[in-house]
């Protein structure tokens, strides 16, 4: 089923669906959520559950597990797209993917006990589930709301959404050698402060204000983040910087001083030099090569 508005009621729906559509201004009070994917592919929408606050933007995805409260909202002209599992979807899905099949054509009939819990978390977009998601969007697109092809598709996601948990739980193993439960906790507290840098990169971001967001002492933060990131947080935050001056550099007729300035540097010798650092060319260098080169490819054309 395919609606193109929020539901009024989530939990009176008995089946998969998918939400798609696009609007400046929407809001889903809080609910119970099921098991479901949420995306924007345009603008920006906000996820609040008991855990966190969560703004999904083109490029990454959220995750909301089964009984989760949940509210969500949009301001600006925004596409949302979102995958809603019926309640047992994923547990049954998890059951026929882990069991052998002779113990399926003997027990089928016997309710499957164990729970689907993934990570809650945004997630960039990837080629194990994005393409699967990119074709749900496309159906919808032609409105092509065939019950039997929805229900395919939610079990080809759950089997995704498996395989990257498998991944994301060699990164938790990294984690100093605790209890197993107190690696999911602190991972998803370092996962939140990445969120935090990836949301607010362009301002003030101090080591003490991201180790904060984790609850964390600085020391102990550091420490892990660069476990699970195999780089620290200052690293990662200049990172972010440079991809979106080069984005500017690019899109817009913006100064290089301004550049500068916008995504978060205090130091225009400081943004050169590291932006040098990184693609072998100077800002001013690197936005008359790529002028020039796309002028060339127009006179091509």
């Amino acid at each position: 089923m395919i609606l193109r508005n929020y539901p009024e009621s989530v939990s009176e729906i008995r089946k998969n669906f998918i939400v798609h559509f696009t609007d400046s201004e929407k809001q889903m009070t809080k609910h119970l959520s099921p098991l479901s994917i949420k995306c924007s592919m345009k603008g920006k929408e906000l996820h609040r559950t008991s855990d966190g606050s969560y703004e999904v933007t083109p490029g990454q995805y959220l995750i909301i597990n089964n009984g989760q409260k949940c509210e969500s909202r949009i301001e600006n002209p925004t596409e949302s797209f979102s995958v809603y599992f019926e309640s047992g979807f994923a547990n049954e899905s998890l059951k026929s993917l882990v069991s052998p099949s002779e113990k399926l054509l003997n027990y089928s009939y016997i309710p499957n006990i164990q729970h689907v819990n993934f990570l809650e978390k945004l997630y960039p977009h990837n080629n194990i589930l994005s393409p699967s998601l990119m074709r749900l969007r496309l159906a919808s697109k032609v409105n092509h709301d065939d019950e039997d092809f929805i229900r395919e598709s939610c079990f080809e996601l759950i089997e995704k959404l498996l395989i990257i948990h498998r991944d994301l739980y060699k990164e938790i193993e990294k984690l100093p050698p605790v209890k197993l439960s107190t690696k999911m906790e602190l991972y998803k507290r370092i996962c939140r402060a990445k969120e935090y840098i990836d949301s607010s990169f362009t301002e003030n971001v101090t080591l003490e204000k991201i180790s904060k967001e984790a609850c964390l002492s600085q020391f102990h933060f550091l420490r892990l983040f660069k476990v699970i990131y195999q780089k620290t947080p200052h690293k990662y935050l200049t990172e972010k910087r440079i991809e979106k001056a080069l984005s500017l550099l690019f899109s817009t007729d913006k100064s290089i001083t301004e550049i500068c300035f916008d995504i978060g540097f205090e130091s225009l010798s400081s943004f050169s030099w590291l932006f040098k650092k990184k693609f072998g060319l100077s800002p001013e260098m690197a936005r008359e090569q790529y002028r020039y080169h796309m002028s060339k490819m127009k006179f091509k054309i």
